[in-house]
């Protein structure tokens, strides 16, 4: 029933005219969207699928909606100016080859501008980060359930089908977390064992990250480019020097490869406890202009406050076209 009424009501009261009575009592947010993975046949993640990304994209376009950017919003709460109305923007994370290849192109189709925060790391070719490796371990794994131990507590985790196998890689990548930063080598080491498959020195196929020569191309044609870290370790988990280097030199490596990346900086996982003062300080000290979170919400008038510009909220972009645009509408305010 609660399935029928969402699709009932959702597209009535998201149009005129009683759109129009719920932006008057409830305010319409901007909201900003964060899309992962893409659906890939052959690859064992969950992710996007290309027409949903397109059917989205085109409703947005249909109910005159206005593409903006990261930045846009930033400098519009820096300037105290005020945005297109029905204002909405798209951001990439990490830097794996289906998002370049796949998403990518299809913001290019539609003119809507996309930030892609990658993992400068990976685009070395120096590193795959260590929660993919957690997937990998996971999901190549032949076993039907592993034992461990970590952080004092132990698991059994079934992996006999796809949604065991999620439940698990998201049971063990929050338990690493949450544990000192220079444990994670060792909790990998447990889940080799626990799972009998070893980490091989570059990622598998499925985990590839772009190159820094697709990201020029697309640069050319639009993209924005921002840093999300050299290695996508959690920063509160670091000593300060650490979590500088892997602020400054995600930065500095983006403007030696690039022609212009964007001064907006995204926090690894982006809880409220992965991430604080110390380095907000540290952003602001080397002239960002804010910093993205994995927090949901919309940005509204009462939270566009300067302080505000380093915890900017996302959504992750639904696989429900429904629940897209609720957060895209008044809805997302009176709900």
């Amino acid at each position: 029933m609660k399935f029928f009424l969402k699709h009932l009501l959702v597209p009535a009261l998201s149009r005129p005219p009683l759109s129009n009575l719920g932006n008057w009592l409830f305010g319409q947010g901007i909201p900003i969207f964060m899309v992962h993975r893409m659906e890939v046949d052959g690859q064992p993640f969950s992710g996007i699928t290309p027409d949903h990304l397109r059917h989205c994209l085109q409703y947005l376009v249909n109910e005159g909606f206005h593409f903006v950017s990261v930045e846009d919003i930033i400098q519009g709460i820096i300037e105290n100016k005020s945005l297109p109305p029905k204002a909405v923007a798209f951001t990439m994370d990490d830097g794996f080859w289906d998002q370049a290849e796949i998403a990518a192109p299809i913001f290019i189709e539609f003119n809507c501008p996309l930030t892609f925060f990658v993992i400068t790391g990976m685009l070395d070719s120096k590193l795959w980060p260590w929660d993919a490796k957690v997937a990998h371990l996971i999901n190549t794994s032949e076993k039907n359930s592993i034992d461990i131990l970590l952080a004092d507590e132990h698991f059994h985790l079934p992996l006999t089908n796809k949604q065991e196998k999620h439940n698990a890689r998201n049971i063990i990548r929050d338990t690493i977390k949450a544990m000192a930063a220079d444990s994670i080598e060792d909790s990998l080491e447990l889940l080799v064992q626990a799972t009998g498959i070893s980490i091989p020195e570059s990622a598998p196929k499925h985990l590839k990250a772009m190159d820094w020569e697709s990201a020029r191309q697309l640069e050319k044609q639009g993209i924005k480019f921002a840093p999300h870290t050299i290695s996508h370790r959690i920063l509160s988990k670091l000593d300060t020097a650490s979590a500088e280097k892997e602020i400054m030199d995600s930065w500095q490596c983006l403007q030696e490869e690039l022609a212009s990346p964007s001064p907006v900086f995204c926090y690894p996982t982006g809880r409220f406890c992965d991430y604080g003062p110390r380095e907000i300080a540290i952003l602001k000290q080397a002239g960002f202009l804010g910093a993205v979170s994995t927090l949901p919400g919309n940005i509204t008038e009462e939270t566009t406050s300067k302080d505000y510009l380093f915890n900017l909220p996302r959504f992750s972009l639904p696989s429900d076209y429904f629940d897209f645009v609720r957060h895209c509408t008044w809805l997302e305010q009176a709900i």
